[in-house]
């Protein structure tokens, strides 16, 4: 057999030896022709490295290579109180050359274009934050301290592109108070503002109910819909 090893394909651990046609379980480390290990649960193993992988499974074991998850506060935390003070600070400067402060009637007749305008800009801001960040190196500055990172389901980095889909579907419920207040705005009808603010928290709410439900993985709904997951890079 050549000494010579190349690198099997990156959402598959395991060793491959194309001059040969050998391949390494990534479980027993043993070598076998590549046509009698098979890929199973992310890893390419022979029949004694599945049965193994399956026992794992059973008793919720970690299997090797396989991604952690944060833990619940540490997510939390570096959503709320990292991310989510910063884009608030950084919307309350925004706010500011239009005339918006914390206490300015949302319905305020005098300020109505001005309101559109800022909450727009200031969606657009949480957008491009999370999509340049994500898309830049599955981090945003939350996420960096606490040392967590936005994969895809197989493992490998998350494409610009569907960093900016997952932002958009995360702030999915701020599009929506953001369309219904410009409608409601325009339209003078306060109570589509209410359902708008209301639409917004059932999505969120829903979102956080889904990664707290999902104790292996953690994936909230925006996750599930772009096939992503957070990990623990201290795991």
């Amino acid at each position: 057999m050549s000494n010579k090893q190349s690198v099997a394909p990156p959402n598959i651990p395991g060793r491959a030896d194309p001059h040969s046609g050998m391949a390494q379980c990534s479980i027993t480390k043993k070598w076998f022709p590549e046509d009698e290990l098979v890929t199973f649960q992310g890893q390419l193993v022979c029949a004694e490295g599945k049965q193994i992988l399956l026992d794992r499974l059973q008793t919720g074991a970690l299997a090797p290579n396989e991604f952690v998850r944060p833990g619940v506060w540490r997510r939390i935390g570096c959503i709320f109180f990292i991310d989510g003070i910063l884009l608030g600070a950084v919307g309350l400067v925004l706010d500011y050359p239009f005339g918006i402060t914390l206490g300015t009637p949302v319905a305020d007749p005098t300020l109505i274009s001005r309101r559109i305008i800022a909450s727009i800009l200031g969606l657009a801001v949480v957008i491009l934050y999370f999509g340049l960040l994500h898309g830049w190196k599955g981090q945003s500055l939350g996420k960096m301290v606490g040392n967590l990172r936005v994969i895809n389901m197989d493992g490998t980095p998350i494409s610009k592109p569907k960093a900016f889909a997952r932002a958009l579907t995360y702030t999915f419920g701020n599009v929506l108070f953001v369309l219904t207040l410009l409608i409601g705005l325009l339209s003078k009808n306060i109570a589509l503002i209410g359902w708008g603010s209301g639409l917004a928290g059932v999505w969120e709410l829903t979102d956080c109910i889904m990664a707290l439900a999902d104790t292996r993985m953690q994936r909230s709904l925006h996750d599930r819909i772009c096939r992503t997951r957070v990990i623990w890079l201290n795991g």
